[in-house]
């Protein structure tokens, strides 16, 4: 029965749209050293969903820009290509992670909240830690819990059970999702980063942010994620639904920090102002 789960779960990702020709076009361009700001702006204005995305993100207020920005070359040049590159990357998913999703008990844009506040803090963390790329923690963190979107049907069909394993065996959500669906979301999220022919250093990321030791290549991103994703619940929404945010040890070997200094950095992110912007922080 598990393996008919994990097969039709297998064929949706198999389903799913591959990266738009579109946004592989302006990514590929994005490593030109010759590519123009103007080049690039006129590419996504090609694309009115992009450029709305575009916007978007260049006036959030977790970028901390003071002024509002309104057009696509503006919003390329206070982007930086880094960003820019991180913004086209999660474009597939980014209007799907503000529906709700009732397996998970999350209303509309709730899954949009935590994956935006998980991004922020794992930028944060990455920079803070002396991470190599800033930019690939905010990618990992920001889509860390994508394969929710695809799970979410399966949980649905076993919530109750779902919630009694939770509460009676003292689990998290993700090692019950595996043990009574037969493949958690953090896997179906890397399923999902290889379909979109991710980086594997962010595929890992994004599969293994719950047991940073599994990864092959890279430990200490997913060790990055899990913690950013276990800070990020200080800033949840109110009543927002099944989450699994356990802190994993072996973040805390690989990352070479111990509970206190879990909890400087935990200070130091509320000091920093980074999330004012979003609900529940203090």
């Amino acid at each position: 029965m598990l393996a008919q789960k994990v097969d039709e779960i297998i064929r949706s990702v198999a389903n799913l749209r591959p990266m738009p020709a579109n946004v592989t076009r302006i990514l590929r361009e994005i490593e030109n050293p010759h590519v123009s700001i103007d080049m690039l702006s006129q590419l996504i204005g090609l694309d009115q969903a992009l450029v709305a995305l575009v916007l978007q993100m260049s006036n959030s207020a977790s970028l901390g820009y003071s002024r509002t920005i309104s057009t696509t070359y503006e919003a390329v040049m206070h982007l930086g290509l880094s960003r820019l590159k991180s913004i086209l990357l999660t474009s597939s998913a980014t209007g799907l992670m503000n529906r709700s999703l009732g397996g998970y008990r999350l209303g509309a844009g709730e899954l949009w909240h935590h994956s935006l506040v998980t991004g922020v803090v794992s930028e944060w963390l990455a920079q803070a830690l002396r991470y190599s790329s800033s930019e690939e923690a905010y990618v990992s963190g920001l889509l860390h819990d994508i394969g929710k979107l695809l799970l979410d049907q399966f949980v649905l069909n076993n919530y109750q059970t779902i919630v009694a394993h939770v509460q009676q065996y003292k689990l998290p959500l993700w090692q019950v999702e595996e043990k009574l669906i037969g493949i958690d979301h953090a896997k179906v999220g890397g399923l999902i980063a290889e379909r979109w022919d991710f980086p594997i250093v962010l595929v890992e990321a994004i599969r293994c942010h719950h047991a940073p030791s599994l990864a092959v290549n890279n430990q200490r991103l997913p060790a990055i994620i899990n913690l950013a994703n276990y800070f990020a619940e200080d800033y949840q929404l109110p009543n927002s639904g099944l989450s699994s945010s356990d802190l994993h040890p072996d973040a805390l070997t690989i990352l070479k920090i111990d509970a206190a200094g879990v909890e400087k950095l935990r200070a130091g992110l509320k000091t920093s102002g980074r999330l004012s912007s979003f609900s529940n922080s203090g």
